[in-house]
């Protein structure tokens, strides 16, 4: 089997590289090469001394431990670095599932969430969001794997800390394993690190990666967290596909992580900034009914008014006014649209403007 057409994927390409504002992507504006070495604090000289033979197939000790650290109790060897966090979930799908294994995740999702499990036979238990994301939401699911996303995509929502607790108390009584899809950690609207739910003695399972939250999606560098085994049979699969990750990637990933201290506050303040610039203005939107808490990350979901379809209002916005969102129908939720705050705020501003624009000629 195949999957479906990737629908996010599909009109990403269409439209990223030919929009005048682009609040379509889920991560911050790419950084170009020369800023990401001075951020990392790379040399010329450097990147110049990088044999080019293949990285070790589980990544480079030195960037996993780095990764490690981020989990409390996990070790650089439960640590498997992956091209994007794209790879390290089709990696523990094809380990975790069977045919007719039941996998439950909220919805809407980031399709790869569930389009991989559907082609591997699995079958979908959609678990509906609400208001906010609460353990109880939970509590009568019954299924073989537990798909946790958080902050979540396309919603932005995240658990409260008491509900992040409850709902680890709660896995733990399903004996089941769990996947916590935790890409925007470092975009935690209160905290400088979001809190994780992964444990690989417990059989919850992390997937994550900087490269949204940095701006430097092109390095294409994610992991994933598991126990030994686990990585092991990971590492094994991995060959069949991607095989290593590029050392270059792997030393800019390794002296992003280091120094990120230097410049991730820069970014959490112009995301801020952004947010706070919408909500503003939301009033102003007239196709807008509503918008969700934002809890971290770069994206929320809008609700359109009655009557709007997500595709065409989409396609009339950018062809109206330059500026570029996702429609609900790429997650197969009509009736919303996903935006990124991840624009410069310049160019952030000047798009929510001509979108208000826009709206009130509809």
């Amino acid at each position: 089997m195949e999957p479906r057409q990737f629908f996010i994927e599909e009109r990403l390409e269409l439209y990223r590289n030919h929009c005048q504002c682009n609040l379509g992507e889920s991560g911050y504006h790419a950084f170009t090469l020369g800023e990401v070495m001075d951020l990392a604090q790379v040399t010329v000289e450097d990147l110049r001394e990088i044999p080019l033979y293949d990285s070790p197939n589980q990544g480079r000790e030195d960037l996993r431990a780095e990764i490690a650290s981020l989990y409390p109790g996990v070790s650089a060897n439960e640590v498997l670095i992956s091209t994007g966090t794209s790879e390290a979930i089709y990696l523990l799908f094809h380990l975790l599932l069977e045919e007719h294994s039941r996998v439950a995740l909220y919805v809407p999702a980031f399709q790869a969430l569930y389009e991989i499990p559907k082609m591997l036979g699995a079958t979908i238990i959609p678990v509906p969001i609400n208001a906010s994301l609460q353990a109880q939401d939970w509590m009568k699911v019954d299924a073989d794997l537990f798909v946790i996303n958080h902050p979540h995509n396309p919603t932005g929502l995240d658990f409260a800390p008491e509900e992040q607790t409850k709902l680890i108390e709660l896995l733990k009584t399903k004996n089941k394993p769990v996947l916590f899809d935790e890409h925007y950690r470092f975009l935690d609207r209160k905290n400088e690190l979001g809190w994780s739910g992964v444990s690989p003695k417990e059989r919850f399972f992390g997937t994550g990666s900087f490269t949204k939250c940095f701006g430097v999606t092109g390095l294409r560098v994610g992991w994933l967290i598991a126990d030994e085994t686990t990585i092991a049979r990971a590492r094994s699969f991995k060959d069949y596909l991607t095989h290593t990750v590029s050392p270059i990637s792997e030393l800019l990933a390794l002296k992003l992580m280091q120094n990120r201290k230097q410049f991730l506050q820069k970014i959490r303040t112009e995301v801020e900034n952004n947010i706070l610039y919408f909500q503003s203005r939301l009033s102003e939107l007239k196709d807008i009914l509503s918008l969700n808490e934002i809890h971290g990350g770069l994206v929320s979901f809008l609700k359109l008014r009655e009557g709007l379809t997500s595709e065409s209002y989409a396609d009339q916005l950018f062809q109206k006014t330059g500026v570029f969102v996702l429609p609900g129908k790429n997650f197969e939720r009509e009736g919303f649209l996903r935006i990124g705050y991840g624009e410069s705020h310049e160019k952030f501003k000047w798009g929510i403007n001509e979108w208000i624009k826009f709206s009130h000629k509809t």
